[in-house]
């Protein structure tokens, strides 16, 4: 990996970090409804504005043909993997911090992980270790840290509301999990950017109707609600989108995964300079421990470690490249 894909893999983490700041904005105008279907709406045109500038992006010209072969996968994978996950955060950020979610939604790969090892192998599961098993044991035990200590999740003691924030974004992690084990097994050996213009057209597609039906502003929001939508529509989804496919090209699955420890550390510091919320110390535990729970359970941490090293020797012999 190199410092391109590096700074990437960092511009990634700080663009889907941002994305927990816009929709904490967004809400506080507009219902979730009405920002998951601009948000899916913008990323769909945002995505087919990409493709219409790069054709070959797609597996073959015939674009009826593709569509055909693909549009049942996409309406699962636009409810289970984008519909449900956004529509539940935007939900529980009604009554939570941005970092507070942000924090709670990085438990993704271990609903994931846990998943993966009650499935057969040829539908993509794989065996837990006793190393995975620990990892999800500490992972979820900062998320219990986070939810049920005296500090709760704001340092005032945890709310009913936050409570159920707290699940909402949780069974998020849970959708976005199943979402992904589904789109790696139905769509294996497809150019990636393939289910994610799928994903996102089969849900802006499905919402759009009952939006218009039951969430219909009653007046113009703010110009910041306004730009926070832009930015999460066009930055958040269809721009993150196309960095994390080009990253999963480059470097691969793992590699890629590393955002996940980068994600909820940026969307704290933008709560907490940029909306004032409270970071309390039992947050900041939590975090730890949700992190080293990821890294135990898909193994980064020592692949991390692994390439430090080996790029650190790399660097003594003139004729290393990366």
């Amino acid at each position: 990996m190199g410092l391109r894909d590096l700074g990437l893999l960092v511009a990634l983490g700080a663009i889907w970090g941002g994305s927990f700041l816009f929709i904490k904005v967004s809400v506080s105008e507009v219902t979730p409804l009405t920002l998951v279907t601009v948000r899916l709406s913008l990323g769909m045109l945002g995505l087919l504005a990409y493709l219409s500038l790069h054709p070959g992006a797609l597996p073959t010209t015939d674009l009826g043909k593709l569509v055909r072969a693909v549009w049942r996968p996409a309406v699962v994978i636009g409810v289970v993997a984008a519909i449900a996950p956004y529509l539940l955060i935007a939900w529980g950020e009604q009554h939570l911090t941005s970092g507070a979610a942000a924090i709670l939604n990085a438990t993704s790969p271990l609903f994931s992980a846990l998943l993966a090892a009650q499935l057969p192998a040829r539908l993509g599961g794989e065996r837990l270790s006793l190393t995975g098993s620990a990892g999800i044991l500490v992972g979820f035990g900062g998320v219990a840290l986070l939810v049920g200590s005296s500090g709760g999740l704001t340092g005032a003691g945890a709310s009913q509301e936050e409570l159920w924030g707290a699940a909402a974004v949780l069974l998020a992690s849970l959708c976005y999990a199943i979402g992904g084990l589904y789109t790696h097994h139905v769509f294996a050996g497809v150019p990636p950017l393939v289910p994610a213009v799928a994903q996102n057209t089969a849900g802006a597609l499905i919402l759009v109707g009952p939006a218009l039906v039951l969430a219909r502003p009653e007046g113009l929001p703010s110009p910041a609600a306004i730009g926070a939508m832009l930015a999460l529509g066009l930055v958040g989804t269809a721009l993150a989108y196309l960095l994390y496919f080009d990253l999963l090209v480059r470097i691969g699955g793992t590699r890629t995964l590393l955002v996940t420890y980068l994600l909820p550390g940026t969307a704290l510091v933008y709560g907490a300079v940029l909306l004032s919320e409270t970071v309390p110390p039992n947050a900041l535990a939590g975090l730890a421990l949700i992190l080293l729970g990821i890294a135990l359970t898909t193994g980064t941490g020592a692949q991390a470690l692994g390439w430090l090293r080996r790029r650190r020797g790399q660097t003594g012999h003139p004729a290393a490249r990366e």
